[in-house]
């Protein structure tokens, strides 16, 4: 059964035992009056017969025996009467008891109901004045009575049906109007658990509360497409990037095994063949440390001096800075934070890497570390051809790489993408910050309140 159908169910079992409540109270209430107006009636018709049978000697009956008490809503009814002496021989009767009337002894006093010959009457017993242990039994048939209560229940539950239909029906448009966004955004999960990411809920009118459901439904879809589609890019890519050193590696081995070779030409391949697996080595890593990143939970954050970081990542790329004939400038003051060692080790030494890799021989990498408003702040400038202003969106894309270093067949470009992802996990922020020559990568993160800040 679905949501829709089980509040409907609920509201109209609600109603339905209101209703039937209600209906019975009525019905209940009508009955209880007609039958307190016939018991008037033979009360005060059973006391003036009683006065009158004392009159007259107190053995026998002055009763009419066509026409009993007119009670205002049941109408005339017959009248049966009998007189009892004190030993319940009786004295005198109606001729409306066609078969002998019921014993004294079988009678109680005041109101009851009487069960004769398939007859229903309702009787009272009454004492006559002045005549010890004589008594006057006066009834009248409950027929229009029990028809009118019969008939009324018939009407009453006739009504019943039509109001609780009357209320399915008027419930379930009211819930169907109220509860039609929730179907929307229903359809909606279930296309998109059918992969159908086109699917929104579109523009809603209702409660607050709904719109924004629904807007937050449509946002939440929007960005899991987004998230499937740099996916599915990002195995694109990745394929593609191993495929070039798979491709060359497959190569010169092959070539080396078609035919024999010198000690040389065999140098040469292996040489080919190695600088193939360390692409594959280097895409590798990067890729891993991109795809861990986003499960590192469970490495606790550690206090660390990011300054130490930076000299300890510069230190370790000194010779290729001298190889680029480049020269790397360090000026930080200490600053501690909290973070994953090895994660930031890679952060600096991937920003300055590639500073250097830009750089023009002769030209100076600048290294600079500050406290800015309770954050760590560390800037990576070169003095080389920058960012084209159509790169400087795309940069920090996986696998994204500027015209120079398409041409130059440098980096698979992941640096910068895990350098940003690095940043991100650390609660701060690596951006390109606009400069007169060059790139400036600047990185923000909160520093560290007390605490060691030695770098082991």
């Amino acid at each position: 059964m679905t949501y829709r159908s089980r509040f409907i169910g609920a509201i109209a079992a609600v109603n339905a035992l209101t209703i039937g409540v209600a209906f019975f109270s009525v019905v209940h209430f009508v009955n209880e009056n007609q039958e307190r107006q016939l018991e008037e009636a033979l009360y005060r018709e059973a006391v003036e017969e009683a006065a009158e049978v004392a009159e007259q000697g107190g053995n026998l009956l002055r009763i009419d025996p066509k026409l009993g008490p007119a009670p205002d809503d049941v109408g005339e009814l017959t009248q049966y009467a009998v007189l009892y002496d004190q030993t319940g021989k009786i004295l005198d009767r109606t001729p409306t008891w066609t078969l002998p009337p019921p014993a004294l002894a079988s009678l109680s006093e005041g109101f009851m109901d009487i069960e004769f010959h398939e007859v229903r009457l309702h009787a009272y017993l009454v004492e006559v004045p002045n005549h010890p242990g004589v008594r006057l039994l006066l009834a009248a048939r409950r027929t229009d009575l029990d028809e009118d209560a019969a008939s009324l229940r018939r009407w009453m539950g006739l009504a019943f049906a039509l109001a609780l239909l009357t209320t399915v029906l008027l419930t379930s448009g009211v819930v169907r109007r109220l509860t039609h966004v929730h179907q929307r955004i229903a359809e909606v999960a279930g296309r998109v658990a059918a992969d159908d990411l086109s699917a929104r809920v579109g523009a809603v009118s209702g409660d607050r509360e709904i719109v924004a459901l629904a807007k937050n439904v449509d946002d939440m879809v929007a960005r899991l497409e987004v998230l499937l589609r740099a996916q599915q890019r990002f195995i694109a890519n990745a394929a593609h990037e191993l495929r070039s050193p798979l491709t060359a590696l497959y190569g010169v081995l092959s070539q080396a095994l078609r035919r024999v070779r010198d000690n040389e030409a065999y140098r040469e391949s292996i040489a080919e063949a190695l600088e193939s697996a360390k692409q594959l080595r280097v895409l590798t890593e990067d890729l891993l440390a991109l795809a861990r990143l986003g499960h590192r939970d469970e490495q606790r954050p550690e206090p660390i001096d990011l300054t130490l970081a930076v000299r300890e990542s510069v230190a370790a790329l000194q010779t290729q800075a001298d190889a680029a004939g480049v020269t790397v400038a360090v000026d930080c003051e200490p600053l501690p934070v909290l973070g994953r060692k090895l994660d930031l080790l890679r952060m600096v030494r991937n920003l300055v890497e590639n500073a250097i890799r830009h750089a023009p021989r002769g030209s100076v990498v600048q290294v600079q570390g500050r406290r800015r408003a309770g954050r760590a702040e560390l800037v990576v400038a070169d003095e080389g051809p920058g960012v084209a202003p159509d790169d400087v969106e795309r940069i920090f894309q996986p696998f994204f790489r500027g015209a120079r270093d398409r041409s130059e067949s440098v980096g698979a470009g992941l640096g910068l993408a895990i350098c940003r992802e690095i940043a991100s996990t650390h609660q701060g922020a690596l951006e390109l910050r606009p400069s007169v020559r060059g790139a400036c990568f600047v990185f923000t993160m909160p520093l560290a309140e007390g605490g060691s800040t030695v770098l082991s």
